[in-house]
């Protein structure tokens, strides 16, 4: 015997069901939607009726009409109204940035090194109109990040001049594989000709880009890019640290390690340190608004460095 009564759940996957074989094949009866689905023909009823329902009558531009004379004949027919697309959608710069990320990855394999789609379908995210920026990212990256995209799609090294965490400025010469978006920050993941192997370059640490026209080495084409963005998480320092909310941003700036926790009006989590040096750098960028809270090891280096950096300038205003 057809079953008669359904949860929510139920009822609601039934109608999407109807809703898709209607619209694919055309209008069904009532009678053979039941013999269809193995239900009776009041549940078939109720499950049309529920995406009626369902839609926003405060917006004319409904998602599925329902032919209600055609119902009480026992026959099931939709139609997709205004909601039929006239042009593409629009999407946001976030479902950009995962799409190219995507395309990204999907270039990175051997097997689509050559397929000339793929090529043209990242032009079009990454070169035109649409970019893979994120609405955090200011003109100047926007622009970096342009011209690294048009650097993957040609398959050319790029030069930069880069300033990494200890403040270090260095030319590098990369062959871009990847651009990935990660803890609030654009990363450029490519092979690093100094180093002979993948690296993560974060893009607003990039002073400058030149691409050449020079293709990417046989190394970088068949090197394998690590899922982990940061490296290696072996070699880092678990840090704990506690902000103020107006100096919350200093969690995007390392690999996080824990959930942020906000009580009694502070943020506090754990982060992922290649060196402490870089961390005493950072935690003075905010006046007192961070503080660490464990291990003492890196309490004693932040310390150090304010140390050393308010004796650097006592003797820079005292000298002649």
């Amino acid at each position: 015997m057809p079953k008669q009564e359904l949860d929510g759940e139920e009822l609601f996957n039934l109608a999407l069901s109807i809703v898709g074989l209607v619209l694919r094949d055309g209008p069904h009866r009532v009678k053979e939607l039941a013999e269809h689905f193995g239900y009776s023909e009041k549940t078939i009823k109720k499950a049309v009726l529920t995406v009626a329902n369902s839609e926003d009558v405060g917006n004319f531009k409904t998602h599925f009409y329902l032919d209600d004379d055609l119902l009480e004949s026992g026959e099931v027919d939709f139609s997709v109204a205004d909601a039929r697309l006239t042009e593409p959608p629009v999407l946001s710069k976030r479902q950009v940035t995962a799409l190219a990320s995507g395309l990204d990855y999907l270039a990175s394999l051997s097997q689509f090194n050559e397929n000339q789609a793929l090529a043209q379908l990242r032009e079009v995210v990454g070169g035109a109109t649409t970019t893979i920026v994120s609405k955090n990212s200011n003109e100047r990256e926007g622009e970096l990040i342009r011209r690294l995209q048009k650097a993957l799609v040609d398959a050319v090294s790029i030069e930069c001049e880069y300033v990494n965490q200890l403040g270090e400025r260095a030319v590098r010469r990369i062959d871009p594989l990847r651009i990935e978006f990660v803890s609030d920050k654009h990363y450029l993941r490519g092979f690093c000709h100094k180093n002979q192997a993948v690296r993560s370059f974060r893009i607003d640490r990039m002073m400058s880009v030149e691409i050449t026209q020079q293709p990417i080495s046989e190394a970088a084409k068949s090197a394998e890019i690590p899922e982990d963005v940061f490296g290696s998480s072996a070699r880092e320092i678990i840090v704990k640290i506690a902000a103020e909310p107006e100096a919350g941003e200093i969690f995007w700036n390392f690999p996080s390690h824990s959930p942020l926790i906000k009580s009694d009006g502070l943020l506090t989590g754990e982060i992922m340190v290649g060196s402490l040096k870089v961390l005493g750098r950072h935690i003075a960028k905010y006046g007192g608004l961070v503080r660490v809270l464990e291990p003492i090891e890196a309490i004693v280096a932040v310390r150090e460095f304010a140390q050393s950096a308010i004796s650097t300038k006592a003797l820079a205003e005292n000298e002649d």
